[in-house]
């Protein structure tokens, strides 16, 4: 057998194969018995059709089988002589049987990338100190009364802080947008009714906030707002638009007092303040706790990622960037983002999507490629316990959810994905820590803001 085998770029490679007359003929033997073994033709015993006789009753169906036998066997040959991981078989063409009894193809496959893995054991990763203080514990219930508050009516001019409930009609050039463009997000058109907590650093219209400070129950106002050129929103890019406000109501916010019934409310009826304050110190570090294990798989990833630059099977990424784009499309959708604007950002989406795609894909190269090299495997028990989890999510019997598995290819795609999770944690066993101490973050929080004021 000839095999000549041109690698080409985005790991594919295009083999030319010439299979010789007699693996022809053998083939075609083999086809032409298993034919007559089974053949049920008049005038003939079974088992005892003549070659002949076979091979012109079905000859299109006998030259299809040695085809697809051929292709097969060719395609098998070349990738074990070269020594090729192939992932997909992307085309056959130029298929010829030569009257000489020799059948030349050409096949165009997808290959795993090549490359030499970098030295993985001993990553350093700096990771935070799990640390929990009273501060910290008095900022979270802090929230969790701000969870609770409720808004009290008041007879004042509105400030920052306070809600306002409103009725506006929106106009641009004078005319009302809920004529001129009734596809506009309704809040852009006109509002009944709604409640707007007045927050300079959250205004879903640049000034909108600001306008209403000292606005009071039952006064109208009329506020001009001038959206800048990178307005999210195309139609109103740079646009002036006229609000015509009225004011129903001015409320105010109140939290819930720091005592016993508040943790009662919270955790029941044997809670106390100090049962609450040990529940929110547990819930703090089991978070900081997990983010320290996320970080420290981040960064070996990480490591793995910046120290390997390689050619990537196109067909992969395309496939992963489809299913990370409609991921995208979907959390976007569930967050209340219109259709019209998913569309619209439709670009911005492709572009992460593919962005994401290709770090995954690399990735999963690099731990496919260690989890071989360790010779890390998957435990039914491992197995049997995901495979568990997905039938109770999905609300299927284990034993339906599993027989399907089996059918559908879920289980392999499942052992494949745990050996990948097995080669994060061999790279997390395996790193060097160095411990560093929490940095605080800010986040612009009623909480902070009265600290800062005390």
């Amino acid at each position: 057998m000839n095999i000549n085998v041109e690698h080409q770029p985005n790991c594919r490679a295009v083999l030319h194969i010439e299979m010789p007359a007699d693996v022809i003929k053998q083939e075609r033997a083999a086809i032409l018995n298993t034919y007559a073994a089974q053949a049920r033709i008049p005038g003939y015993r079974p088992g005892k059709v003549p070659a002949s006789v076979i091979e012109k009753r079905y000859k299109d169906a006998v030259d299809g089988e040695l085809q697809n036998r051929l292709i097969n066997r060719g395609c098998y040959t070349a990738i074990q002589k070269e020594n090729l991981e192939v992932i997909q078989v992307l085309s056959v063409r130029d298929t010829k049987l030569a009257d000489d009894g020799t059948f030349t193809f050409t096949a165009e496959v997808s290959t795993a990338p090549k490359f030499e893995l970098p030295d993985y054991k001993g990553i350093p990763v700096k990771l935070e100190r799990v640390v929990v203080t009273d501060h910290d514990v008095d900022h979270e219930i802090f929230h969790l009364r701000e969870r609770q508050q409720q808004f009290d009516d008041v007879e004042r001019p509105a400030a920052l802080g306070d809600a306002v409930v409103l009725n506006y009609v929106a106009k641009m050039d004078g005319q009302p947008l809920e004529e001129t463009h009734p596809d506009l997000p309704v809040h852009f058109r006109k509002i009944e009714g709604n409640w707007f907590l007045l927050d300079a650093e959250e205004d879903f219209l640049p000034g909108f906030y600001a306008g209403l400070v000292g606005i009071s129950k039952d006064e109208s106002r009329e506020l001009t707002i001038g959206l800048p050129t990178d307005f999210h929103n195309e139609v109103l890019k740079g646009k002036n638009i006229e609000l015509a406000v009225t004011c129903t109501s001015v409320k105010q916010k109140r939290l819930p007092e720091l005592n016993d019934d508040f943790a009662k409310k919270l955790l029941g009826e044997e809670a106390t303040m100090e049962t609450l304050r040990k529940e929110v110190e547990a819930s703090v570090r089991q978070r900081r706790e997990q983010g320290r294990e996320s970080s420290l798989a981040n960064q070996v990833l990480g490591f793995l990622h910046d120290k390997l630059d390689f050619e990537l099977p196109a067909e992969v990424v395309e496939r992963e960037a489809q299913n990370r784009a409609n991921d995208l499309a979907m959390r976007a959708a569930r967050q209340g983002m219109p259709e019209d604007d998913i569309i619209k950002h439709q670009d911005e989406i492709l572009s992460t999507a593919n962005q994401q795609a290709r770090q995954n894909v690399r990735l999963s190269f690099i731990l496919s490629q260690i989890a071989d090299k360790e010779q890390l495997e998957v435990s039914d028990a491992q197995l049997s316990v995901a495979l568990s989890q997905i039938a109770a999510r999905s609300k299927q019997s284990p034993k339906k959810f599993m027989a399907e598995a089996q059918r559908n290819g879920t289980v392999n795609r499942l052992r494949e994905n745990l050996r990948i999770e097995n080669a994060v944690d061999f790279l997390k066993q395996n790193a060097v820590i160095e411990d560093v101490d929490p940095v605080t973050e800010a986040h612009g929080c009623e909480f902070e803001k009265a600290e800062a004021k005390a």
